[in-house]
């Protein structure tokens, strides 16, 4: 068992459902204005999402770290980077304030790019 002191140990670790932070970043992400899917950036992924199999274009990591990736589908007249922007606020609110724990890496890539 770890010590509350251990410099090695952050003392607000807590374990997390995957799936559960998933769909909590993909709504927040479809909240956002510009934002007009979250899927798979492959095509086998996109299939799998059709027949309700997959990760919907989220994929999440909870051990030891919390790392979140989407992949988004943006409107084609949206700035780009004002949007990502805005999703990336909008992941990090929605999963600590709905998971209690905040997201160590979040990476948002576009039409697998």
């Amino acid at each position: 068992m770890a010590n509350a002191s251990d410099p090695r140990q952050p003392a607000d670790i807590r374990p997390v459902d995957e799936r559960k932070v998933a769909r909590i970043a993909r709504a927040a992400a479809l909240t956002v204005y510009g934002v007009t899917d979250v899927i798979g950036s492959r095509w086998y992924e996109r299939l799998g999402a059709v027949f309700g199999f997959g990760s919907h274009g989220v994929s999440v990591r909870s051990t030891p770290t919390l790392e979140v990736a989407l992949n988004l589908e943006l409107a084609p007249t949206v700035p780009r980077a004002t949007v990502l922007s805005n999703v990336g606020d909008a992941v990090r609110y929605a999963v600590q304030r709905d998971a209690g724990r905040p997201i160590d890496s979040l990476t948002l890539t576009v039409d697998g790019r």
